[in-house]
């Protein structure tokens, strides 16, 4: 039993990490394609979804209450990639228009 909860918490944190990485990434992408493209600097939606991804890794550690600290950490954590969805939108958009 501990060593499967041991196993979910590690998977979280890889996963939680992971996604900042690539957000961060897309950032870097995305403030070179807007400067390039002239158009507002969307890319900082980035830096703020990775700071909600931030918060749901280390919102448990520092959680009083502990019914509700899973469901806190994944709305963080939505709320993170939702934002992302949305940078994403705005700069890479036009590829689908492209495509299609």
């Amino acid at each position: 039993m501990v060593n499967n909860i041991y196993h979910d918490v590690c998977t979280w944190d890889i996963a939680v990490l992971s996604f900042a990485i690539v957000m961060y990434l897309m950032a870097i992408l995305s403030k070179r394609l807007g400067s390039a493209m002239r158009i507002k600097p969307y890319y900082y939606i980035y830096y703020l979804s990775i700071v909600f991804m931030l918060i749901a890794e280390g919102y448990p550690s520092f959680a009083i209450c502990t019914e509700k600290v899973e469901m806190i950490t994944n709305i963080f954590f939505a709320i993170g990639m939702t934002l992302g969805l949305i940078a994403t939108i705005k700069y890479w958009g036009w590829l689908v228009k492209e495509l299609t």
